[in-house]
């Protein structure tokens, strides 16, 4: 089976000396336990060999990169920053009706600039672009997408999971592989089971309070065909990025 490395030489020992191409990974857990750092190293994985493109819905392109430049990762990759497009295209818009409040605008240009925000907010359609710009990608590519908390919260559930299927469709023929982050305890059981469902492999990073400092566990939940690989494994975070010992 032809695989490729997830970034992190523990874990691509543990499953099957890394992930099969065609496969789509998520990786869960709650704020703070890593899953964006995750996300970034997986990435970095695959620049020397794959076409990489890294989908950042909370951060700067700045932020991504110098995180990586820290770790010692390559960070040459595409970059589509869903946050500067939403900021650009909803908040701006936003922000300015606000200020027009504040300054006393009439309501009869404040109808009209709130229809003009709804009619850019329809503009774009991120949940489109997320697809489109992963089918424009040549193979071998490897597409991050961090996160999926963004789309949940702005799109109907329905419509985000009938995405992800088409995006684990396009990486399965291509012969790809995509990650997904995603939080953990947002959502109803059944959100968060029907993107399990959809993807191959799922992975959750839990953090347990242990007097005054934190234990980090790397939970192999499913592997599509693989239900012996599921296991948990401690990790820490070192120079090196996450690490399971």
């Amino acid at each position: 089976m032809d695989t490729v490395p997830t970034g992190i030489p523990a874990l691509d020992k543990a499953l099957m000396d890394g992930i099969p191409r065609g496969f789509t990974l998520l990786v869960a857990g709650p704020p703070g336990s890593g899953t964006e750092l995750f996300a970034k190293q997986f990435a970095s994985a695959g620049i020397d060999s794959e076409n990489v493109a890294y989908f950042t819905t909370t951060e700067r392109d700045l932020d991504v990169t110098s995180t990586m430049e820290h770790f010692g990762w390559k960070s040459s990759m595409k970059i589509i920053n869903i946050a500067d497009q939403y900021y650009d295209n909803v908040l701006s818009k936003e922000l300015e009706i606000s200020r027009y409040r504040q300054e006393g605008i009439t309501m009869k240009d404040l109808m009209a600039a709130t229809k003009e925000k709804v009619d850019d907010r329809g503009g774009i359609n991120f949940l489109t672009a997320l697809t489109y710009e992963t089918s424009r990608l040549d193979p071998p590519f490897r597409v991050v997408v961090d996160s999926l908390d963004f789309f949940l919260e702005y799109y109907d559930h329905v419509d985000v999971l009938s995405s992800l299927r088409t995006i684990k469709g396009h990486t399965q023929h291509q012969e790809g592989v995509a990650l997904l982050t995603l939080l953990t305890g947002v959502y109803a059981t059944r959100t968060q089971s029907s993107v399990e469902e959809i993807v191959d492999c799922s992975i959750e990073l839990q953090r347990e309070r242990v007097e005054n400092t934190f234990k980090n566990y790397l939970v192999i939940r499913k592997v599509r065909n693989h239900p012996e690989m599921t296991g948990i494994h401690e990790y820490t975070i070192t120079k090196e990025g996450i690490t399971p010992k």
